[in-house]
């Protein structure tokens, strides 16, 4: 589960124009790998389709509203390094690294335009815990990602970053 940030501030072109953001929750689904450097530090490589819940709601002086879907779907590839802290029951990690977000577009019948957006760069970090049951391990995560590069591409919001934090459960063999 995943709940989108914009950030951004309306262009001087749209003097009259009100610009507001409506961020809601999304889902991700993925797979990782992890691979254990030392006791204490691993290296997880992950790639998510990511289903992000926001907009852009550009209101005129005339009450006319343009209301436009920002990135609702994307591919994510990241690289998180772990930090783990050695305790009996709970092992809880620190986790870092780049995610490289990647917009797909999808053609729709929704009356809701789908502003162009364009591939970026984020950097993520978070905390989870690992728990160790007989057959599986369990790791929820809480995990910020801090969007670095304006990601739109027609101008219609100056420097649009894109930012979220996710609620993630993985699940290991």
């Amino acid at each position: 589960m995943n709940c989108s940030n914009l950030l951004g501030e309306p262009l001087e072109i749209y003097p009259n124009s009100n610009v507001s953001f409506s961020n809601d929750l999304g889902f991700r689904l993925g797979v990782l790998a992890d691979y254990t450097v030392s006791k204490n530090f691993s290296i997880s490589p992950k790639a998510e389709l990511s289903l992000n819940n926001s907009t852009i709601n550009l209101t005129q002086d005339d009450g006319s509203v343009s209301e436009f879907d920002v990135m609702p779907i994307s591919l994510e590839f990241m690289t998180h390094f772990i930090v783990k802290k050695n305790n009996k029951k709970l092992k809880p990690y620190l986790t870092l690294g780049p995610n490289f977000k990647i917009p797909i577009s999808i053609e729709n019948d929704v009356p809701k335009t789908t502003l162009p957006t364009k591939s970026f760069l984020a950097f993520d970090f978070g905390i989870g815990m690992n728990k160790s049951y007989t057959y599986f391990n369990l790791s929820p995560e809480i995990i910020y990602s801090f969007g670095l590069m304006n990601i739109d591409q027609n101008a219609v919001v100056n420097s649009l970053n894109f930012h979220n934090i996710s609620l993630v459960f993985k699940f290991k063999g």
